[in-house]
């Protein structure tokens, strides 16, 4: 996270830091970046500024709030040691109750369809737990596991439930560390200095409120204001209760989705480039939004190769860059058009568009019309 001024005001601008790494049980950090880069992007706040005007980035007082506190326990101690058998953070979930049987249904229905092809094949016959983000969204995280929903994590679904009572798929995919990992959340409580001691004295709930609103809320062990840590990566989020009940208040499950009332099949994956990092050239940042619609995105990200998505609008407190470099057509099974050709349909009821990104280490598959609820799209 850089912090910035402009016309006397703290501008905070997200950007990604680190990533966890798992071997032997112990979990640490490691730079996401190489040395070369981190060079690089340490001369880019000044553009970074620029970009936080263009995408609306609000100002924020006091960071991570009451974070600092939980330094005075320092780090590097044999006490301190990282086991891989604690956990610093209770994961608690809003209700205790079973997922309904049309959740669990419709969950079982989408894994089995994109078990069919690339890169979804090992999701055949594997379980899923499932779990509630909220509260107040509505929406569920499940978690795709070989050999029973104890097996090891496969991948991801993200469901919402819609006014009218059915559900929507909203984002999907797999990697390392996924949406919602909880190694992610334990390593922002370590890099914060939260040592051994203060384990199962934090607690941590998952809220969902859009792909660019995911997010753990985090209790410390000496309460006060909860803390943010950012469910995609793992980064601590300039978020208070109030900027984030603000913003998640206004979440709706995107009408252009599979859901659970219709009868829509994944085509297989297109890309349209290799992935790519948005930092790597930062010209973006200065281009004009597309005016894009359901029905002219595929075409504009066939032509353009490679997109940027920016989270924005009046109520953000922060902005990220996704990079954008394919997408996945769910279409009606009934239809006889080829799933693979993107029609003049594109984005009506009969047609649902998903967005291809991620990182090295996860692919994030989301619904178009979740997204461009909350962002703009711009040429790299």
């Amino acid at each position: 996270m850089n912090r910035l001024r402009y016309n006397g005001q703290a501008i905070e601008i997200y950007r990604p830091r680190c990533q966890t790494n798992c071997q032997g049980g112990d979990l640490m950090l490691k730079p996401r970046y190489s040395r070369t880069n981190l060079k690089k992007r340490s001369i880019t706040c000044k553009i970074l500024l620029c970009a936080s005007i263009l995408y609306s980035a609000a100002s924020t007082a006091g960071g991570l709030g009451g974070l600092g506190a939980a330094a005075a326990e320092g780090t590097g101690s044999a006490a301190d040691a990282w086991t891989g058998t604690v956990a610093l953070a209770t994961l608690r979930a809003t209700a205790d109750t079973p997922a309904p049987e049309a959740l669990r249904r419709f969950a079982a229905e989408a894994i089995d369809k994109l078990a069919q092809s690339e890169p979804f094949t090992a999701w055949a016959g594997a379980g899923a737990a499932i779990e509630p983000l909220g509260p107040g969204t509505h929406s569920w995280l499940v978690t795709v596991a070989a050999g029973g929903a104890a097996g090891t994590p496969r991948g991801y679904l993200i469901i919402s439930a819609t006014e009218s009572g059915d559900y929507k798929l909203v984002e999907y995919g797999m990697g390392a560390y996924s949406v919602f990992d909880p190694a992610l959340l334990e390593a922002a409580l370590r890099q914060s200095g939260l040592g051994a001691t203060a384990a199962g004295r934090v607690t941590a709930v998952p809220l969902y409120a859009g792909p660019a609103l995911a997010a753990w809320r985090v209790h410390l062990p000496e309460g006060g204001e909860p803390g943010y840590v950012n469910a995609a990566d793992g980064e601590w989020l300039p978020e208070t209760t109030g900027s984030w009940d603000k913003q998640a208040g206004g979440y709706a499950p995107p009408r252009l989705a599979a859901g659970s009332r219709d009868a829509l099949s994944p085509a297989a994956m297109v890309y349209t480039s290799s992935r790519f990092d948005p930092y790597d050239n930062l010209l973006w940042m200065t281009a004009k939004p597309l005016t894009l619609k359901p029905n002219n995105f595929i075409g504009q990200l066939t032509t353009s190769q490679k997109l940027v998505y920016a989270a924005s609008g009046a109520e953000r407190t922060y902005s990220f860059p996704l990079p954008v470099y394919g997408y996945q057509i769910w279409k009606n099974d009934s239809l006889s058009e080829t799933l693979t050709a993107p029609s003049a349909e594109a984005g009506t009821e009969t047609e649902a568009v998903y967005v291809v990104t991620g990182t090295d280490t996860t692919l994030r598959v989301i619904a178009l019309d979740a997204l461009m609820a909350s962002g703009k799209f711009v040429t790299f």
